[in-house]
């Protein structure tokens, strides 16, 4: 009586999209980057993880701050970019949503700072 069946294992892995479309150039170029970047994944994942926690959430909060800027609703702002990029790469995403995030942040972190700059003045 042999009860026991084996299962093969199946192993999961990302295939390279190809394009065939004609979207714009830079957005071919930006995924071309993205796509060599992939071997470089976890550098990304530590990168945004330690720009994040040790410059960008601490330092914008605290020129916000000192600047009398609205604080809540940038820290919100700040901390809400700051777990999507934790979720989006401790969840597996592909280096191309690692690095749009990772860049989205930087722009939204310097759009806070340069708004508070300029209604401070």
């Amino acid at each position: 009586m042999a009860t026991l069946k084996t299962i093969p294992h199946t192993t999961w892995g990302h295939s390279p999209v190809q394009i065939t479309s004609s979207a714009p150039n830079s957005y071919r170029r930006y995924l071309a980057y993205a796509d060599a970047q992939q071997p470089y994944h976890a550098a990304w994942w530590l990168v945004s993880l330690l720009a994040h926690s040790c410059f960008l959430v601490p330092l914008s909060f605290l020129l916000i701050y000192s600047m009398g800027g609205p604080v809540m609703l940038f820290l919100g702002a700040s901390m809400g970019l700051f777990f999507a990029n934790i979720v989006a790469n401790m969840s597996g995403a592909l280096t191309r949503t690692t690095i749009f995030l990772f860049f989205l942040s930087l722009v939204m972190h310097a759009g806070m700072i340069g708004f508070t700059l300029l209604t401070a003045a």
